[in-house]
């Protein structure tokens, strides 16, 4: 996917609205896990087409794979009670997945590991099935249906989808254990970018990446990341004048302030 022409101005601060479509190469992805290496002290191992990252205890690994660009998930996150065990719960990422999901997910994983990695590991101290989110119901429309629930955006161009694992409709990606599910699809492009989590993932990360994905503000964003010009047209962008900034792994606080606060959706289990 060609970028944009338009942003080949190193050094600018973009606003890109809305901030779904924001689409960012998986060759930024991989440029993000490296830097996070880098600030958490995380391990980090390299072979010809992948990057794989592991915490300091070693329970949680983090995945690029570039060769498994446009044949699913290219970054995975898997969490296990110890090295050795078998997964406990997975995170993937694929397609144009907007560099700050990326960012908020490892941020929001480092720091929670960080402080309580029992409760990124097993769950402890977290509501089974309850992920409580702040929706702007002006861009997004709660569904609850045919064993689906969730919310998709006023285009149709985004969902945030939750299938219970007992759910009667079809599995996500064909996998049971996949219990969320965001994504988006505009209709010109079809699949753009999706990330799955699969059952036991930690509510907070889930938070996280439902959260900048459902904000109705625009992204702020430096031109040294490349934007798809095939997106475009189907984005709203404003420049900024500003000091560029090296990208980071810490959640992205970019972006106007909110006018009012959103409306609260119902809670979705």
């Amino acid at each position: 996917m060609p970028n944009d022409p338009d942003q080949d101005r190193p050094g600018e601060k973009i606003l890109i609205s809305p901030r779904y479509l924001a689409a960012s190469l998986p060759t930024d992805h991989q440029q993000l896990l490296d830097i996070f290496a880098e600030e958490t002290a995380w391990s980090a191992h390299t072979d010809a087409s992948s990057l794989t990252v592991t915490s300091p205890c070693r329970r949680i690994t983090i995945r690029h794979d570039q060769a498994a660009v446009g044949r699913g998930p290219h970054m995975v996150i898997t969490a296990r009670t110890d090295e050795e065990a078998a997964e406990r719960w997975r995170a993937d990422i694929g397609g144009f997945v907007p560099i700050e999901c990326v960012a908020r997910l490892l941020g929001t994983l480092a720091g929670e590991l960080a402080t309580d990695p029992d409760h990124v590991v097993y769950g402890i101290g977290a509501e089974p099935g309850l992920l409580e989110l702040y929706v702007d119901a002006d861009s997004w429309t709660h569904f609850d249906d045919f064993g689906l629930s969730g919310f998709i955006s006023h285009d149709g161009h985004a969902a945030v989808v939750s299938r219970p694992v007992d759910s009667s409709a079809p599995p996500i990606h064909g996998d049971t254990s996949v219990t969320w599910h965001l994504a988006a699809s505009p209709e010109d492009l079809g699949h753009l970018w999706d990330i799955s989590f699969t059952d036991k993932t930690p509510p907070l990360l889930l938070h996280a990446v439902a959260a900048e994905t459902l904000d109705p503000r625009p992204t702020l964003r430096s031109t040294s990341f490349p934007f798809p010009a095939a997106v475009a047209p189907l984005v709203t962008i404003e420049r900024l004048s500003s000091p560029s900034r090296r990208p980071t792994a810490q959640p992205p606080h970019g972006g106007p302030p909110r006018s009012t606060e959103p409306k609260r959706a119902p809670k979705t289990r």
